[in-house]
């Protein structure tokens, strides 16, 4: 009991109480600034893919965001891409089973890559392939 009441002494001291105050601010401030922000790259802007663009090539750049729509309905997708130059935001999962939205994607550095969707069939014929080329300007 005599080390709480001890502590408790050590933080009401004037430069200690004034610390905690200018941290506890600088927290608050760092938090309602992050939770503001918006949620993609502060200098990228999202571009989505639609289906009528596989088949064709898409310009984008360093830091956009890209969604990607489902081509067509599917239970289950094989999503092939280079890691070098895109991120999937999300898990292994939702690469396989996306939501409605599709799938979400960072831009991470400048050059032409692609990005394949097929959906996965089993015991029939082969599935199509959906691919677009991303020229990534800097």
């Amino acid at each position: 009991m005599r080390d709480r009441n001890v502590r408790a002494r050590r933080f009401t001291t004037p430069s200690t109480a004034g610390a905690l105050v200018v941290a506890t601010l600088w927290l608050l401030a760092g938090c309602a600034s992050a939770s503001l922000a918006p949620a993609r790259a502060a200098d990228g802007a999202e571009r989505v893919i639609a289906a009528s663009d596989f088949g064709g090539e898409v310009d984008v750049r360093v830091g956009d965001t890209l969604v990607v729509r489902q081509p067509m309905v599917a239970a289950e997708w094989q999503v092939s891409y280079d890691g070098a130059y895109l991120e999937f935001q999300g898990t292994p999962e939702a690469l396989r089973h996306p939501d409605a939205a599709g799938w979400k994607f960072t831009v991470l550095r400048p050059g032409e890559t692609a990005l394949t969707v097929s959906p996965v069939v089993r015991g029939g014929p082969n599935p199509p392939r959906f691919t677009v080329t991303l020229h990534v300007a800097s």
